[in-house]
């Protein structure tokens, strides 16, 4: 498993998959009666070791910003 520590990136292409890796272990891990406080320990197991507040931007996020277009969809 990657170490993957979040912070600021070079560029926008690094960003947008580290976004987009942060949201879809958050999307595996989310339930409805688990607060996000809890999933951000949770996220610790995964070394992914970010703010409540940078979680809540990532959340704001639109899907079409961080996910990357694929050529040839299938």
């Amino acid at each position: 498993m990657p170490f993957i520590f979040v912070s600021m990136a070079y560029n926008r292409s690094n960003q947008q998959k580290r976004v987009n890796y942060v949201m879809n272990k958050y999307n595996e891990l989310k339930e409805s009666d688990v607060p996000d406080t809890r999933i951000l320990k949770r996220l610790a197991e995964y070394n992914i070791f970010i703010s409540y507040r940078t979680l809540m931007n990532y959340k704001g996020m639109k899907p079409s910003e961080y996910k990357q277009p694929t050529l040839f969809p299938v």
